[in-house]
């Protein structure tokens, strides 16, 4: 009996021991519990070392220019794939780095042309669509430092409207060719009365959109019922504005804004001057404050008189240093254009960017057009224009980088060397603004696309 007690707690205990292994046989068996609801497979992520290793390129020695009115000399540019990696003295180069000795030369941001046509661009929205990486004008715009610049409409009556694309001048690669579509949209100053209630009118409603818009997931969580606002009828353009997705450029020249695909004329034929738009200019900042954000001026003759006005309202100009608008003999010196003015503003604080001006035979923007055959191959001498009316040197740079960058609405991505801005660089031969400067290398998104050495170009031109 002592021994078949024993027994009977053994056999317990081992029971017991068996509660743990939740339902494992006696052999590592799992036994038949029937169907069993289905287990989601924990997703499996790549290790970091299955990652694409980048792809660096380094600019070592040059005077570097920022863009932003500062200058590093003998300084580094960093690039990972298609970004600016690091900019500085002194940088630790990754094992693999390919080296560009900029030594004895000047390394710059690639040149920003706020108004351009051809080079590669599409014809019309989707831009995507229609852009020719190959075109051989993508080289010549290269050559003269060009990388990026606006195609399409900026024009506009009483409303915002238009439809244009920042293009990259990526040499053979058509997906890098676009940077963003629609990042201005323009309107016409002054405004008619009837046209000026309308568009008061509109501004009101897109307000009470955005506020209610604002409010929405506050108003769902109340009542599951409630449906989003619906914007008003007619007002993308300028909700975008006010959004702060798109710059307002307003043209106070009484052309409509920039159109260099046509639209009723000859492409490039030149708009409408007077030796005063103070009023205009006026309205066009009226809109600004009415809208709560900064416009572009579209080559304004008398921004000069009014700096300080234009500042108070974050607006910004867009100029060509080169127009001649003679002054009213009857008040001289308060009318006409003057070679100053982009020196003007920028003491003033308003950013500037320069283009080159209308001819009767073309030129509405860069291009193989204009008063001089080819502004593609002259960006530079607008800013050099504007150092000629007082404007300083590297202040003159930005009115080709960064501050044309903020113009077109792209300055997060372009216009600068700085650490997360696309890799769009050049190297030169010497001073950017100099005429007998030539481009020796030039980069986009991270790539070589133009080397003097290696196109005919201007290789033969020895300096």
């Amino acid at each position: 009996m002592r021994t078949l007690y024993l027994l009977s707690i053994a056999t317990a205990l081992l029971a017991t021991f068996e509660l743990p292994a939740q339902g494992r046989g006696r052999r590592g068996q799992r036994p038949d519990l029937g169907p069993q609801p289905a287990v989601a497979t924990p997703e499996v992520k790549p290790a970091e070392t299955d990652k694409k290793p980048k792809a660096y390129l380094a600019i070592v020695g040059g005077d570097v220019y920022l863009g932003t009115g500062q200058r590093l000399t003998g300084a580094t540019v960093l690039l990972a794939d298609d970004k600016i990696e690091a900019v500085g003295h002194n940088l630790t180069l990754p094992e693999g780095t390919t080296v560009i000795d900029a030594k004895g030369k000047v390394v710059s941001p690639g040149f920003v042309c706020v108004q351009g046509y051809g080079m590669g661009a599409g014809r019309g929205a989707p831009f995507a669509d229609s852009v020719n990486p190959f075109d051989p004008e993508i080289k010549q715009g290269l050559a003269a430092g060009v990388t990026s610049f606006l195609a399409g409409s900026a024009s506009g009556g009483a409303m915002p409207a238009g439809g244009n694309a920042v293009i990259k001048l990526a040499y053979g690669d058509v997906k890098g060719m676009v940077l963003q579509e629609d990042s201005v949209v323009g309107m016409a100053a002054p405004l008619s009365l009837a046209d000026r209630e309308k568009f008061e009118d509109t501004v009101k409603k897109v307000r009470e959109y955005l506020k209610a818009l604002d409010e929405f997931p506050k108003t769902k969580a109340a009542d599951a019922n409630a449906k989003e606002p619906q914007p008003p009828a007619g007002a993308e353009k300028l909700i975008a504005v006010m959004r702060g997705q798109a710059q307002l450029w307003i043209s106070v020249t009484g052309s409509g804004g920039f159109n260099p695909f046509g639209g009723g004329g000859r492409r490039g034929s030149p708009t409408t001057r007077t030796a005063t738009d103070v009023d205009a200019i006026r309205q066009a900042l009226e809109i600004a404050t009415l809208i709560g954000r900064g416009v572009v001026l579209q080559k304004p003759t008398s921004a000069w008189l009014v700096a300080a006005e234009i500042a108070a309202t974050n607006s910004m100009v867009m100029l060509s240093p080169r127009d001649r608008i003679p002054a009213d003999p009857q008040d001289p010196d308060r009318t006409g254009s003057n070679l100053a003015t982009a020196a003007i503003l920028a003491n003033a604080g308003v950013p500037v960017a320069v283009t080159c001006p209308v001819g009767m035979f073309g030129g509405a923007g860069v291009g193989t057009g204009g008063i001089m055959g080819q502004d593609l191959n002259t960006p530079h001498l607008d800013a050099a224009f504007a150092v000629r009316g007082g404007l300083d040197n590297r202040k003159a740079l930005r009115t080709l980088t960064l501050d044309a960058a903020k113009i077109l609405g792209v300055d997060r991505r372009i216009g600068s060397l700085e650490a997360g801005k696309d890799a769009d660089v050049l190297i030169l031969q010497g001073d950017p603004l100099h005429y007998a400067t030539f481009v020796t290398t030039a980069i986009v998104n991270g790539k070589v696309v133009y080397e003097l050495a290696k196109e005919p170009l201007y290789r033969h031109l020895a300096r």
